[in-house]
């Protein structure tokens, strides 16, 4: 479809998709007026040719009885003069001829013929020519009339359809469009188009806006045992009120990427959960180990790393760090159920970190994991059944030493 046509006016569209379909089907018409007309005048012109040839052969048998040959050609003359025939030719039966008479030209020349009988024996036969010329030209003026009828039928109907369309169609979906117009100034020329038209102001619509949003429902990651590492920021509650903006905020950046760069070994979940308290949560059993060791293990990174930063610093980077486990997850914007159930655990780990422990504490829960109690050391402490996270066995600290140099070098820390 040309692209002249696609944003032509929808009236002219469907009147010409009418005028085409009117005039392909009176076409098939006249085909079928052609081929019904051509077939019956063929039928006839042998009835009547057969009939004509074989009048003719019974005139010439009663003179070939006799042997009179003139009489004979008389009787050719006679015929041709008398009937419509173009040309008669009689031949013995040996097919020599006996006599002819007539003359006939034409494009559409047929044959007809006869036996002349002489009694029950055949004496020759009789060639009849006729000339269809006139029948064949009237046949043509026929089809030519009916093609041209065609052709204004669908005119016609090109016509109708183009008025219909426009008062019926197309008038209503320009006022549509006027309808939803937002703004018509700088615009591009429209389309004369109507459905582009339409399609046009729809598009410069606000969907967003004029769409409710709806959750995707419950993620199954979300209803699995996590492991959360709580942070608080017991530094960065003395310098708020301290540091300037832009000191502020480099200070809160640092500690940023000393977070998010540790979680990223053990895949980790970062998120502000309180005024000064981050969130790392994990999920789910990974190369790292559980959920609960990769949360020890990313504790005790983000620990190393920032004693380590502290000593080319002149801020502080002290924090209390927790580490607990949850039967659900964190949760997101579709399902907010498991973000309010673990919110119990926050707020233990906030009560807990608030006390300002000096080393990584541990649930119950998270000392009762099986990498947790075989990969590292721990003991008790003063604050309920919390443990203190000591110091990990081989091979896991060489791999926790190698993280450490990475991440001081990745951050432009001491090596």
């Amino acid at each position: 479809m040309s692209k002249r046509f696609r944003d032509a006016s929808l009236s002219h569209q469907l009147a010409v998709i009418a005028g085409l379909a009117c005039l392909l089907i009176s076409l098939a018409l006249v085909a079928l007026a052609a081929t019904s007309s051509r077939h019956m005048q063929k039928v006839q012109q042998a009835e009547f040719g057969d009939a004509l040839a074989q009048q003719i052969a019974r005139r010439i048998g009663v003179a070939l009885e006799t042997g009179d040959l003139l009489n004979v050609a008389a009787s050719l003359h006679r015929f041709v003069e008398s009937s419509s025939a173009g040309k008669v030719a009689i031949f013995d039966v040996e097919g020599r001829a006996l006599g002819e008479a007539g003359n006939v030209d034409g494009e559409h020349l047929t044959e007809y013929q006869a036996p002349v009988l002489i009694g029950p024996d055949v004496a020759g036969e009789v060639v009849l020519t006729l000339s269809t010329d006139v029948a064949e030209t009237a046949r043509m003026r026929f089809l030519l009339s009916l093609f041209g009828l065609s052709i204004v039928l669908s005119l016609f109907v090109y016509a109708m359809a183009r008025k219909a369309t426009q008062q019926l169609l197309a008038n209503r979906l320009q006022r549509q469009a006027h309808t939803i117009t937002l703004d018509d100034s700088g615009r591009a020329p429209l389309p004369a188009n109507e459905l582009l038209q339409l399609q046009y102001h729809v598009d410069a619509l606000p969907m967003d806006l004029l769409r409710a949003r709806t959750g995707s429902g419950p993620n199954e990651a979300n209803y699995r045992d996590t492991a959360v590492l709580y942070l608080h920021l017991i530094s960065l509650s003395a310098y708020l009120d301290t540091l300037d903006e832009t000191s502020l905020h480099r200070y809160t950046d640092r500690l940023h990427q000393i977070v998010y760069a540790a979680a990223g070994f053990y895949g980790g979940h970062l998120q502000v959960v309180r005024q000064f308290g981050l969130a790392v949560f994990f999920s789910g059993n990974s190369s790292g180990g559980s959920a609960a060791f990769r949360a020890a293990s990313c504790a005790w990174l983000v620990r190393s790393v920032s004693k380590a930063l502290e000593k080319k610093m002149s801020l502080s980077m002290n924090m209390s760090m927790a580490v607990a486990q949850s039967e659900l997850g964190r949760g997101d914007e579709t399902d907010i159920y498991p973000g309010l159930y673990i919110q119990s655990t926050l707020d233990e780990l906030q009560t807990l970190c608030s006390s300002m422990p000096p080393q990584v504490m541990l649930s119950p829960g998270v000392c009762e994991d099986i990498d947790v109690s075989s990969r590292l050391e721990q003991r008790d402490s003063e604050l309920g059944d919390y443990a203190i996270l000591e110091e990990f066995l081989s091979p896991w600290d060489d791999l926790l030493e190698r993280q450490l140099r990475l991440t001081l070098k990745r951050l432009g820390g001491p090596l």
